[in-house]
């Protein structure tokens, strides 16, 4: 089994190995410097490889970390339930839907197939030595993450390993009913295609976490610990069932079969296909104004699904979280009120990562690539620097128009929400938060509209293939992500978001104008 391991581990690290050197090989300046015969130097080879391995060592602890902090810690400091018992609680709820939507068996991957399928190699040993070593990162990311937040509520240390192999013992008891499933009925649900009734029950699950501790209802202590610990016996169950199991190249053969088909077909096509049928294709749209404002109308309501449909869901989930926290402010005693108050008037900067992950500008380039730039960059009056200023600022406005719909609701809420807590002597500071926020949704608008247009990542081909576009993007993830860090007055903070998205937007259009001309085309 050992052998297997190694073997897919390093088909695995010669995909991230070839990556790596297909990055570098397309960063400006540097890729005129590195020859075709890059792939087989051993030297690089070499780089590359522990760039690999400290890749995968970075991903098993950046991700749990990632997880409890935006999960765990900020939502119970949000609640001022940062105890045991409302950990442990949350965590189970939260263990039991990544027991479903994180099994790690049942995701059908290019490297199972060309080991199994391809290569021939042994499903029962293939899939049992990918799996253990999955149940491995798993408990290696979880440990330090458990063993902090033990010093942090004061549970006793010899609990970090119970919750350790209870969280474990969740994933093997939800892997051994599907694998009993596929014995009984040959059907295999993979992560990507769990059943309605499953998402509905993740979906209960999550609200069950939040929502008991945000009603003040907890569990014992020691019934949450018994749980736990029964959970953790289980996995001794779960463990010996996935060793005996003897479907496991039968399972791994229908998991893998429409694999072959995304091989064959170019990833990319299917994209493409994605959007074209979002497309409205009815010719009795028209429009009654003229130039590139004709042009942009017709493209935004033939295009009405891609560009609103995203935003009107979040319109009513950010809607439904807001009435819940208004309602839950009205009728919650005076320090839960405090405490809601005091996190709306230092924490304005944590809404920095939330409207970037609201924000829906970068998918809509994409769309606007495939679907229209994509043919009109052929023709040369589409690439005057004139013409080009000009339908930047028609898309920006819309974009602006599309990202405002939620973040209206999410500022109106969370200026209500200040006067409730503080009174109206806050209207001017609800004021300052709401435009705040309108600033920073125009921001992420503008900036992903700015990046297309001087960066243009796309190739001939529709792929995305700039890698100076997909780092700073992660740059500005992480920085955006920097923010939750921070906590400063709504005040200071508000003024200095307003000023800083004013002076971005006008540096953006002389940026477009000037530069756009030269790197606004098609790659080849």
């Amino acid at each position: 089994m050992f052998k297997t391991f190694r073997i897919s581990y390093r088909l695995k690290g010669t995909y991230r190995v070839n990556t790596i050197i297909y990055a570098l090989k397309h960063i400006p300046v540097v890729k005129h410097l590195l020859p075709n015969s890059l792939y087989k130097h051993y030297g690089l080879k070499v780089f590359a490889n522990i760039v690999s391995v400290l890749w995968e060592m970075v991903s098993i602890f950046l991700g749990k970390i990632l997880y409890f902090t935006l999960m765990f810690m900020l939502p119970l400091e949000w609640f001022g339930h940062m105890n045991t018992s409302s950990f442990l609680q949350l965590l189970f709820f939260l263990s039991i839907i990544g027991a479903f939507l994180n099994t790690g068996i049942f995701e059908p991957t290019k490297d199972k197939y060309y080991a199994v399928i391809l290569m021939k190699m042994d499903g029962r040993q293939f899939v049992l030595s990918q799996y253990l070593y999955t149940l491995l990162r798993h408990c290696a990311g979880l440990l330090p993450c458990l063993f902090y937040l033990s010093i942090e509520l004061q549970y006793p240390i010899w609990f970090v390993g119970v919750l350790t192999v209870a969280i474990v013992g969740l994933k093997l008891i939800v892997a051994v009913y599907r694998l009993n499933d596929f014995k009984k009925n040959h059907r295999v649900r993979t992560e990507n295609n769990n059943s309605p009734c499953v998402i509905a029950f993740c979906i209960i699950c999550l609200l069950l976490g939040y929502g008991l501790i945000l009603l003040n209802i907890v569990m014992p202590i020691s019934i949450l610990m018994g749980v736990f610990i029964a959970s953790a016996c289980l996995s001794i169950w779960g463990m010996i069932y996935i060793f005996k199991y003897p479907c496991y190249h039968t399972f791994s053969y229908q998991l893998l079969k429409g694999v072959s088909t995304l091989i064959n077909m170019n990833t990319q096509d299917l994209v493409n296909d994605s959007y074209r049928k979002m497309m409205t294709m009815d010719t009795q749209i028209m429009s009654h104004k003229t130039g590139f404002e004709y042009f942009n109308e017709l493209f935004m309501k033939r295009h009405k699904k891609i560009l609103w449909r995203a935003a009107k869901r979040q319109a009513y989930i950010v809607l439904a979280a807001t009435v819940l926290l208004i309602v839950v402010m009205l009728h919650a005693d005076i320090s839960l009120k405090v405490n809601i108050y005091k996190v709306l008037t230092t924490y304005l900067p944590y809404f920095v990562f939330f409207m970037y992950l609201m924000n829906t500008t970068k998918s809509v380039t994409q769309a606007m690539f495939i679907n229209c730039d994509h043919s009109m960059l052929t023709y040369t009056f589409y690439r005057i620097p004139k013409n080009i200023l000009k339908l930047f600022q028609i898309r920006l406005r819309e974009m602006i128009k599309i990202n405002l719909l939620p973040t209206v609701i999410l500022g109106g809420g969370y200026g209500i929400a200040l006067i409730i807590g503080g009174g109206f002597h806050q209207l001017p500071y609800a004021l300052i938060a709401f435009v705040s926020l309108i600033s920073m949704s125009v921001f992420f608008s503008t900036h992903y509209l700015i990046l297309y247009y001087l960066l243009q990542p796309y190739n001939a081909y529709t792929e995305m293939k700039n890698p100076v576009y997909s780092i700073i993007v992660s740059l500005t993830y992480v920085i955006c992500f920097a923010f939750t860090k921070l906590s400063l007055p709504i005040f200071s903070f508000g003024i200095i978001c307003i000023v800083f998205c004013v002076c971005y937007c006008i540096i953006a259009c002389i940026l477009v104008y000037k530069k756009a001309g030269d790197t606004f085309k098609i790659h080849h």
